[in-house]
């Protein structure tokens, strides 16, 4: 997001908190009192104090900078208070007279009551003098408003544009009040008003048409397009006008061209009522504007009331259900049945998903009948041995997609997910199996009816008017077009009647996979069974392979080089096509005319050359062949377009031509050449093909520079489809032989058709790898190969476990772990240690977009054993005698060499192979996919989800979230929010609708894990009936294990039926030389022994220390107190200071404590720590067990220092641990004592201990990381 984004969504956020707060404060109040009104505007105006400093802080520091945003926030309240005052009944009549629009409104009311009024009262009859004297008075009223926004520092047109245009909107509405209110009102004219212009100057022209009309009448098309032309012009002139007004975008015109439109339309039909013959003009001028869909406000009575109607309709249908009048005497109610307790129970309220259900519940009927595979689409949430609790039953299902999904048949994509197949559910099908009707395949059509025929039986009983008019409103369409339908107006909001229920636990993210807002995709029916069901080679099977393994290939790692137009300069055919424009000698300055006139006849020369060319190459060298067809078809393409434009008395410029070709042009040739058949002989799948390619292409591109830069790239796809699907129109016309139609361009608008390759690793598939590697590695005849394939097995741990991708495990450099502990001792042992990286980008990788720089945790989410194998190697890293650089030394590089990529691609798929089956479609990826469901498991899913679906214990899922989240954020994990933004950060996303539409494939489950545990209640006796039982209370369908059996019988569990076993892994040698010096002599000495021979090579010791080194001494020793900053001279401090504080921490002995992520605090809070460092760099002094800070006090007894202790102190609160308490003493300072020193230090609240010299090294790391507090 661009900075103008954050501020613009951080001033929505707290104007609706605001206003919440307001709402809060007039809660059952209907009449306006004074103190109440004194409270709002209390309120008002300290969220305006808030919002000016916020801006302040974001170097907004003028009044001219922050106007926009002020302006935004009373334009966003405005809105906010008017929905509330026509929404609510008896509303408190909000008034905030520090609004500037508040103002206004109240200044224009005024003059309008008082003033216009009272004109025309006195001069009635006389429409002159009346005319005249309101044209004065609302001149006066314009530049009293000018006056006042000038005042409050408005002073610039621009500013001023937005509240002049409100101005004008309250008098046109009371204008319109006024005259609705009598039919003897006098009609008032206002020629002043942009409104009042544009709707002359509309009368104009339509007296214009009727000039034409009256000319030219016999001939109707000539009449037609003379109509349209004129419209044109006068569009035309419009926006011209509009912009010289300061309305600079199309959302500040959309009103006033809007208006003209009707102003238009007015005038017609006028015209029509007034001629006795009038003309059929055709015009009918509609401007289509692309307004984004208003912004949805969950906090909103109106949404808020949308959901309570829907829980109520809830609660109505299952007292409806539980009762013992429950009758479904057709298939058709029993249907509509099925499918309401699906979207008010399972949250599924799109239509598409209704109708793919549906025909999977009769396709598992038919393969029961035929005990083929019965019931396989069923399966339980949890694992079998879960006995006392409730184990919903899970429905998988595909449906079709247009552009998404994870499998394709018959050149149609489909995305599979799962439901939850409710009690309610079970029993209408059960019902309907009993009414012995042959079930038909269903359709939008005959799911909507079915839905229908229910409401419309139980009206009396539910308020569900509005929804049965809307059905019947859908139900008016054709076929086709119930087909293009997906969310259900009816059912809009359903799943806020989830979100508000008090037994769930249901958040927003998941409410927007159930209403298949958010896209994502559940394993298909063959993956979910090679993942989760056991479906692997046994271990005796695994036995009798041999375990071939590949011949080595390793590489020296090489500084990445990224051109701009890398695929292009990969042709081995040069583009005559990009020849250069030349300029002719002596005439540097040419006119536009003369220029383009050059450029077209260089064309001409290129397409001749090209034709001449294309007929003297051989027949077999298709590939040229083929760049050069394509470049003759583009300047065909380029020269027709040239040649339409004139017939058409229009002028197409040259630089419209140069933007449609780069468009699409350097794609297409691209995506040519890689063609391997003649380009003439393309049929209709080739050219699908191509198209998708190229615009998918340009999209991935447009996505990945959204992230890096700011620039506008989201209509680059959109914009080359356009140009595309034109080219392709001609090149049919003008090879209709060659080129075929094709259904790319079948839909007005370009969606990237994007296919999920969903493979998942369950923790039981990662076992069987683990071993086949150990194995392997045990097999191994050379110690290279065994030390390698070692490093192997490690890369595939840290992918499987922090969702690394390839390129970013083997670029991974020393600079890059953040590991105090490893780094300043010889062996730690068992110890634990904090382990992170942080991914950025370095010589030999670029990370794919700027949200993948990111610092992952690895004692958060690696296993005891996995992260004892990863210490031991980094260690051995660490301890190696390198004379590179830590940020140019790769981790997994042994003696200059690292497995190349080609070779863990290939090795991968071995593995796999034996571990599975051939053709399995699992490659290193596949770990990224694993672990991004499974952390996200881990992190919100129940303790039976962690237990089912991955491989930590509850107590390692529990820890690993109070590790992340923090104490807090544990005693509203239910329902807390931010856990899928740090989700989305840890996997290097800017969204998580990009993470889920990529990588989660078991959000569905995660859903139905918070909205299943509610009751099903049915009466007695509809069990009895329908299943002959003999019950006598009502039962809770969701907790009767009779029930369940009928459906549970035999289905499998989606994830782990049983405990896993984790397989340890083993300990590993790499052959170390061991170094009889402490390795924090290896890190500071790196350059030790060069330096004797080179000096100079000293200076390429890392920042970091440099910075550590002057920072040791300056909080250690008296004398240096006061020392400066210096790069130059950090190297040859002594670095026993060093030593010495590192020594203090381990003499603790105390567990290690870790402080907070900075990474994963606001922008703000950010901010506040850096300032706390900020201070303890410059002014704190260590002595014994506490930090000091001189305060110093001028002869008034004012502070004389440039910082403030409280700011030091809430800073540092929010880097220290949860479990560590900040203390101080002497603050505020006793200007009666001698001492003026303030003395901090941090307790450890469990033992009650003094642990500052244990966390004075770990805060000294942390500040020597941030480059600004050493500018």
């Amino acid at each position: 997001m661009t900075k103008h984004d954050v501020i613009a969504t951080y001033i929505c956020e707290q104007v609706e908190l605001t206003f919440q707060q307001m709402l809060q404060s007039i809660a059952g109040r209907k009449r306006s009192t004074t103190d109440i009104d004194k409270g709002l505007e209390k309120i008002w105006l300290d969220f305006q104090s808030a919002l000016k400093k916020f801006l302040k802080n974001h170097k907004l520091s003028t009044a001219t900078l922050r106007a926009p945003y002020l302006q935004q926030s009373e334009a966003y309240f405005f809105q906010l208070k008017e929905d509330y005052l026509s929404e609510t009944q008896e509303a408190y009549p909000i008034k905030i007279m520090s609004l500037i629009y508040e103002n206004i409104k109240q200044q224009v009311e005024a003059d309008f009551n008082n003033k216009m009024s009272e004109v025309i009262k006195k001069n009635q009859g006389n429409t002159l003098e009346i005319d005249s004297e309101i044209e004065k008075i609302w001149v006066d009223c314009q530049e009293e408003i000018k006056a006042f926004l000038k005042e409050r520092k408005i002073a610039t047109v621009a500013l001023r544009a937005p509240y002049l245009q409100w101005a004008e909107d309250c008098l046109i509405k009371r204008k319109e009040a006024y005259e609705s209110a009598s039919e003897d009102a006098y009609l008032i004219k206002i020629p002043s008003t942009i409104y009042h212009q544009i709707a002359q100057q509309v009368a104009f022209t339509f007296q214009q048409m009727k000039e034409a009309i009256a000319v030219q009448k016999d001939s109707q098309q000539e009449v037609d397009d003379q109509i349209a032309r004129i419209w044109a012009n006068f569009a035309k002139g419009l926006e011209t006008f509009l912009r010289n007004k300061d309305f600079t975008t199309r959302a500040k015109r959309k009103p006033y061209i809007k208006h003209s439109e009707a102003s238009f339309l007015a005038c017609l039909e006028q015209y029509q009522n007034e001629e006795h013959q009038p003309y059929p003009i055709k015009l009918r001028p509609t401007t289509l504007f692309s307004d984004p869909p208003p912004r949805q406000i969950l906090s909103t009575e109106a949404r808020l009331r949308l959901g309570q109607q829907h829980f109520h309709i809830a609660r109505g249908l299952k007292a409806y259900w539980r009762s013992e009048t429950l009758q479904m005497p057709t298939a058709q109610q029993c249907l509509g049945h099925l499918y309401l307790s699906l979207i008010y129970c399972s949250g599924c309220s799109d239509l598409t998903q209704l109708v793919a259900i549906g025909n999977r519940l009769l396709e598992e009927e038919k393969e029961k009948e035929k005990m083929c595979h019965p019931l396989s689409g069923y399966s339980t949430l949890y694992r079998s041995d879960y006995k006392k609790i409730t184990n919903p039953l899970v429905l998988s299902y595909c449906m079709p997609h247009r552009y998404y999904g994870n499998e394709i048949k018959d050149k149609k994509i489909y995305q599979w997910r799962h439901v939850w197949f409710n009690p309610y559910a079970q029993l209408f099908l059960h019902i309907l199996k009993q009414q012995a009707e042959d079930l038909k395949p269903q359709h939008p059509r005959k799911v909507l009816e079915a839905i229908l025929s229910v409401f419309e039986n139980l009206k009396k009983q539910l308020k569900v008017s509005e929804q049965i008019a809307a059905l019947k409103k859908i139900l008016r369409s054709e076929d086709q077009d119930l087909i293009e339908i997906t969310a259900l107006k009816p059912f809009q909001h359903v799943n806020l009647a989830l979100e508000i229920h008090p037994d769930l636990s249901l958040d927003m993210c998941l409410s927007e996979v159930l209403q298949n807002h958010l896209k994502t995709v559940s394993l298909t029916a063959e993956d979910q069974g090679v993942a989760w069901f056991n479906t692997l080679k046994s271990t005796n099977d695994l036995v009798k392979v041999e375990y071939g393994i590949l011949p080595l290939e390793t590489e020296t790692a090489k500084p990445v080089v990224i051109t701009a137009h890398q695929q292009l300069n990969e042709l081995p055919f040069e583009l005559d096509f990009f020849e250069q424009e030349r300029a002719p000698a002596g005439k540097n300055k040419q006119s536009q005319r003369q220029r383009h006139q050059q450029q077209f006849k260089q064309w001409r020369n290129i397409q001749t050359r090209l034709s001449v060319k294309k007929a003297a190459l051989a027949g077999d060298n298709y590939k040229e062949c083929n760049l050069i067809e394509a470049q003759l078809r583009l300047l065909s393409w380029i020269f027709y377009l040239r040649k339409e434009e004139k017939e058409n008395g229009k002028k197409l410029k040259l630089s419209s031509i140069k933007r449609y070709l780069s468009s699409f042009a350097k794609d297409y040739f691209f995506h040519i050449y890689m063609y391997d058949n003649d380009l003439e002989q393309m049929n209709v799948e080739h050219y699908e093909q191509l198209y998708a390619s190229i615009l998918n292409g340009i999209d991935e591109r447009a996505e990945t520079q959204r992230e890096y830069t700011d620039t506008r790239t989201q209509g680059r796809a959109q914009y080359a489809f356009g140009r595309l699907k034109d080219f392709h129109a001609f090149c049919q016309k003008e090879y209709p032989e060659n080129v075929p139609a094709v259904s790319s361009f079948d839909h007005s608008d370009f969606q990237r058709i994007q296919f999920c390759q969903a493979k998942l690793i369950s923790p039981q598939l990662f076992i069987q790898l683990k071993k086949t590697v150990i194995q392997k590695i045990e097999a191994c005849s050379t110690q290279k190969e065994k030390v390698h394939l070692q490093l192997l097995l490690l890369m595939y741990i840290l992918a499987y476990r922090l969702g690394c991708r390839l390129n970013e495990i083997r670029g991974l450099t020393l600079g890059e772990i953040i590991c105090p502990q490893l780094l300043w001792k010889d062996d730690p042992g068992n110890q634990t240690v904090a382990i992170r990286i942080t991914l950025k980008n370095n010589v030999y990788r670029r990370l794919k977009s700027q949200n993948a720089q990111r610092q992952l945790d690895l004692n958060a989410v690696l296993l005891d054993d996995e992260l004892q194998a990863v210490k031991s190697y980094l260690l051995h890293c660490f301890q190696q005698p390198n004379n590179k650089k830590a940020n140019e030394q790769l981790v997994f590089e042994i003696g200059g060499e690292i497995l190349s990529e080609l070779y863990i691609s290939k090795m991968t798929r071995l593995l796999f192979d034996e571990v599975i089956k051939p053709d399995h479609g699992y490659t290193f990826h596949s770990f990224r996919h694993s672990a991004a469901t499974h952390l996200a498991i881990a992190w919100l899913g129940s303790k039976e989800m962690v237990m089912t679906y991955t491989d930590y214990s509850w107590q390692q899922a529990k820890s690993m979230r109070k590790h992340l989240f923090g104490e807090q954020a544990i005693r509203h994990e239910a329902v807390i929010q931010h856990k899928w933004r740090l989700l989305a950060d840890w996997m290097g996303h800017s969204s998580i609708e990009q993470t889920a539409s990529h990588y989660l494939h078991t959000l569905d489950l995660l859903a139905i894990d918070r909205i299943y545990n509610t009751p099903c209640v049915v009466h007695p006796a509809v069990l009895n009936r329908h299943y002959d039982r003999e019950e006598t209370e009502a039962v809770d369908l969701n907790r009767d294990s009779q029930h369940r059996k009928c459906f549970e019988r035999e289905q499998p569990v989606l994830g782990i039926d049983q405990k896993v076993q984790p397989y340890l892994m083993p300990k590993m040698q790499f052959e170390l030389k061991p170094l009889s010096y402490k390795v924090i002599y290896t890190y500071l000495n790196t350059y030790q022994d060069a330096e004797i021979q080179a000096p100079h090579i000293v200076d390429n010791l890392d920042i970091w220390v440099k910075r550590a080194l002057w920072l040791a001494v300056k909080w250690q020793v008296p004398s240096f107190s006061k020392l400066g900053w210096n790069l130059d001279n950090a190297a040859s401090i002594e670095k026993k200071y060093l030593s010495d504080l590192y020594d203090k921490q381990i003499k603790t002995k105390l567990k290690p404590k870790s402080l907070q992520l900075f990474i994963a605090l606001k922008d703000l809070l950010k901010e506040k720590v850096l300032s706390a460092l900020a201070v303890l760099i410059q002014h704190g002094k260590l002595r014994r067990n506490q930090f000091c800070f001189q305060c110093r006090f001028d002869a008034q007894q004012k502070p004389k220092m440039d910082w403030e202790m409280q700011d030091f102190i809430e800073g540092m609160q929010l880097l220290l641990p949860e479990d560590v308490q900040l203390q101080y003493d002497n603050y505020p300072v006793d200007l009666t004592q001698k001492s003026r020193e303030i003395h901090v230090y941090f307790i450890d609240q469990q033992s009650n201990k003094n642990i500052t010299l244990s966390l004075a090294f770990d805060l000294l790391l942390e500040a020597v990381q941030h480059p600004s507090l050493w500018e």
